[in-house]
């Protein structure tokens, strides 16, 4: 029979994808929650002093809970040290992210400071999960050329630890979302880019093959919905600088409704990553009926069906446009995909996910209780 337990959520950066998890998951829960949050602002002071912060916050809850759970983006072992005696009932990290695999500009290396972080927090807590195996995978990887390259003696301990982490991807809230449905295509296409206009994101990339679309005559308008931590990116800048007729908007919406409106008026999603470790914008795109073209990497397979990995799954750029430019030219070909493309992703929405993601605290606690971890 399940039970209910205590717990506290540590989020150091409430914004985006994090906070969309932490209050997602605590508003279905069975558990009894509080959540201790600072503001999603400045990363690198998150992750090198928040532990200390939200330690001694934790240090004053009550009652006591019988388990805390951790965002990825500060160092645990601090914010044990901080809380005092409730530093030693279980402690769970779950990782959206982590900096040892993340992109960095023109091939910088690893900051030790960051790595060391996150390599000392998986071995300060008492379970691991992450939102896929794509990431778990990775992970372990650089964790393993990292620690090789620490001077003897080393830590131990750690890879295993990864290897043996649980794959508890986040739910999504799909409510507002159209139900599955078949419909025409749009006269012309909209092909939506819900991304951030960031490096790991390549809109450069999107930016040349909407371009190059333009170029061989194909039909289409564009939903920009991303955000921007610039006044106007260069690839954005570029779009509207040669293709401000077919923008239908350039900017995220103003609400989450008008997010969802634009989204289900569009047909097809396009992504051109090198950085996903879950894919929040695809599944949304496909639940609003956007057929995705996305690349066949990251943790992106593992969020298509079977059935969809062939049409929807590309290798390079090139083959994204020649995808792209077909589908443009003779809409019908993606129409079919546009309903199996919505119930494919109604398989990420929150009553499926909680239920795994309670069991882990749950089993956490009780593990406690008796004196054991993992």
């Amino acid at each position: 029979m399940a039970r209910r337990v205590r717990a506290v959520f540590v989020e150091p950066y409430l914004a985006g994808s994090h906070a969309a998890f932490a209050r997602g998951w605590i508003s279905r829960s069975r558990h009894e929650w509080t959540l201790l949050s600072l503001a999603g602002e400045h990363w690198k002071w998150r992750l090198r002093l928040a532990g200390r912060l939200l330690g001694e916050r934790l240090a004053r809850v009550r009652p006591r809970p019988d388990v805390v759970v951790v965002s990825g983006l500060l160092d645990l072992a601090h914010l044990r040290q901080a809380a005092g005696v409730v530093g030693s009932v279980p402690h769970l990290l779950y990782l959206h992210e982590n900096q040892l695999t993340y992109p960095r500009p023109g091939n910088q290396p690893v900051d030790r400071g960051f790595a060391t972080t996150h390599l000392v927090s998986i071995l300060s807590a008492d379970g691991l999960a992450l939102n896929s195996r794509f990431h778990r995978d990775a992970l372990a990887r650089a964790l393993r050329d990292f620690v090789g390259k620490i001077p003897r003696p080393r830590p131990r301990g750690v890879l295993g630890r990864v290897r043996r982490a649980r794959v508890l991807p986040p739910g999504i809230d799909f409510r507002g979302f159209p139900a599955p449905a078949d419909r025409p295509p749009g006269d012309p296409p909209v092909i939506a880019w819900n991304h951030r206009w960031e490096e790991d994101k390549r809109p450069g990339a999107f930016a040349r093959i909407v371009l190059r679309l333009a170029e061989r005559g194909r039909a289409f308008r564009l939903e920009l919905l991303g955000t921007t931590v610039q006044a106007r990116p260069r690839p954005l800048e570029l779009i509207l600088e040669r293709l401000g007729d077919r923008v239908v908007r350039a900017g995220p919406a103003r609400a989450r409704r008008e997010y969802v409106r634009r989204l289900a008026g569009a047909d097809l999603a396009v992504s051109t990553a090198i950085q996903e470790n879950f894919g929040y914008a695809a599944l949304e795109a496909m639940a609003a009926g956007c057929v995705p073209l996305l690349p066949d990497r990251l943790s992106y397979p593992e969020i298509l069906p079977g059935g969809l990995r062939d049409a929807c799954l590309y290798r390079t750029d090139r083959d994204l446009l020649a995808r792209l430019s077909a589908w443009l030219l003779e809409p019908a070909r993606f129409a079919p995909l546009r309903r199996p493309a919505m119930e494919a992703a109604r398989a990420h929405g929150w009553e499926r996910r909680v239920g795994p993601l309670d069991d882990w605290v749950e089993a956490a606690a009780v593990r406690g209780r008796r004196g054991g971890t993992g």
